[in-house]
C-alpha cells in the first residue's frame, strides 16, 4: 500500500509578523519621541502641514506609496481610508484597481524571474512550503483561499501566490474582485468618517462585516472541500 505523502500547508512566515510588529512599535516610538520633543502645539502645526500637502499632491504621489507598500508588511487598508478621505469614494476606487494590479503584476513577474530559486530557499529556510498546483481548477481553489483566510497581510498574500506559479490572468482577476470587496469597504469607511456621515459608517462597517463573514464562511467550504479531496485520493491510491 503506497505511503500518503502529506504537505506541509503555507503558513506564514513569523519573521514577517514581527518585522511588522516591530515596524509598528517603532513608528509609534518615533512619532512619540517627536511629539515630546516638539511639543502637543508644534507636533499638530506640522501634522496639519503635511496633510495639506498631501491634499494638493497628484494622486500619483499617494498612490506610488501604496505601491510600494503592497510589497511590504504594511497595512493598505489604512492608505485606502485616507485616500477615501483626499480624493473621494469614485476617484480612489479607480486608482486602487489598476494600483493593486500593477503590484500583482510585479510580485508575480519577480517571483517567475531568476530571483525564484532564491525567495523559495528563504520560504524552506523558514521551515514553510509552496504547495505544488496540478490543474486550473487547483489555482483558483489556492487563489480564493489565500485571499479571504483572515489574518492573512496582504502583501504575503501576494508574494505566496506569485510563489506558488498560479496563472498570471486567474491571479489578477480573481484578486481584484475580491480585493475590491475589501477596499471599497475602507474607502467609504474613511470618507464618511471624515465628512461625519454615521450613516455611511455603519454602511462601511457593516460592508466589512458582510465580506468578513462571507469570506470565513467560504473559507471553511474551501478547506472542507479540499479535505475531501485529499482524503478521496487516499482512499483511491489504497
Amino acid at each position: 500500500m503506497p505511503e500518503s505523502k502529506e504537505e506541509k500547508p503555507v503558513g506564514r512566515p513569523r519573521s514577517l509578523l514581527w518585522i511588522l510588529l516591530a515596524g509598528g512599535i517603532a513608528v509609534a516610538g518615533t512619532v512619540w519621541m517627536f511629539y515630546v520633543a516638539l511639543g502637543p502645539g508644534e507636533a499638530i502645526r506640522l501634522a496639519t502641514l503635511g496633510w495639506e500637502r498631501l491634499q494638493s499632491a497628484p494622486p500619483i504621489v499617494f498612490f506610488s506609496v501604496v505601491l510600494i507598500a503592497s510589497f511590504l508588511p504594511v497595512p493598505v487598508s489604512l492608505l485606502y481610508a485616507a485616500a477615501g478621505t483626499l480624493y473621494g469614494v469614485t476617484a480612489t476606487l479607480l486608482w486602487i484597481a489598476p494600483t493593486a494590479m500593477l503590484a500583482n503584476l510585479i510580485i508575480h513577474s519577480v517571483c517567475s524571474s531568476f530571483l525564484r530559486p532564491t525567495l523559495l530557499d528563504q520560504v524552506e529556510k523558514r521551515g514553510h512550503t509552496i504547495p505544488q498546483l496540478n490543474s486550473a481548477s487547483d489555482e483558483t481553489l489556492l487563489i480564493a483561499l489565500v485571499r479571504i483566510t483572515p489574518g492573512f497581510p496582504y502583501s504575503l498574500q501576494n508574494w505566496v501566490l506569485g510563489l506558488a506559479g498560479v496563472g498570471l490572468i486567474r491571479f489578477l482577476a480573481i484578486t481584484l474582485v475580491i480585493h475590491m470587496m475589501y477596499a471599497s469597504g475602507f474607502v467609504i469607511l474613511g470618507r464618511s468618517a471624515f465628512e461625519g456621515e454615521l450613516g455611511m459608517v455603519i454602511f462601511a462597517i457593516a460592508l466589512l462585516v458582510a465580506v468578513s463573514i462571507i469570506a470565513h464562511v467560504a473559507h471553511g467550504r474551501i478547506q472542507a472541500t479540499r479535505a475531501e479531496a485529499a482524503h478521496a485520493e487516499d482512499a483511491h491510491s489504497e
